[in-house]
């Protein structure tokens, strides 16, 4: 398999990214119409605008808009807690990482589950533009185990295209999506206590 490729599956991106490796992170690699890049934020926090862009391989219109997008509809590839632990009534986050760049408009929602309250829904609030889409919800007021099972973004009347074009997204995940808290941990549920 060659290091690099134009296909939609991770295998694509570069073999030396990983899940812990804080200077090479998985979910911050992305396709655009550069090609593959590595975004290294400025500090800690990804919410920020601080970051620069390393194109890693240059691959004309890898990603982007229209016909020339090589990748075709973005894919999701990670969906993670933003946070490794939580406590009852706090904001808690849950990312959601594409392989390109995608513009999002209006509110579109997923769920968590609550082993006690059942369905939670997380309702995006920041990241479009980018490839990683952050969706907030607040902590039930109750001892239980969080977790973010296989299921569809449901735009909420809102949408998800590929950055710059009128191209759905894909909206679906599966289980083998869900990685760590935190997007680097191995715990795939948060206890709150």
């Amino acid at each position: 398999m060659p290091l690099w490729g134009k296909s939609t599956a991770d295998e694509s991106k570069p073999k030396w990214l990983d899940r812990v490796n804080k200077n090479g992170l998985l979910e911050d690699c992305f396709a655009d119409e550069r090609g593959w890049v590595l975004r290294h934020y400025k500090g800690y926090d990804k919410a920020t605008s601080r970051y620069w862009d390393e194109v890693l391989v240059a691959i004309g219109g890898l990603g982007g808009a229209g016909a020339a997008d090589l990748l075709a509809a973005g894919d999701i590839t990670a969906v993670f807690f933003e946070q490794e632990a939580l406590a009852q009534t706090d904001t808690g986050t849950v990312v959601v990482i594409y392989n390109e760049q995608v513009d999002v408009t209006g509110s579109p929602t997923l769920d968590v589950t609550g082993s006690v309250t059942g369905a939670i829904t997380a309702t995006y609030a920041r990241g479009s533009g980018t490839n990683r889409l952050e969706f907030d919800f607040t902590v039930p007021s109750a001892t239980e185990t969080l977790s973010i099972g296989a299921q569809t973004i449901n735009l909420a009347g809102g949408t998800i295209y590929d950055a710059g074009s009128t191209d759905a997204a894909d909206l679906a995940f599966v289980s083998g999506d869900v990685i760590g808290a935190g997007g680097s941990g191995t715990d795939l549920t948060l206890s709150i206590a």
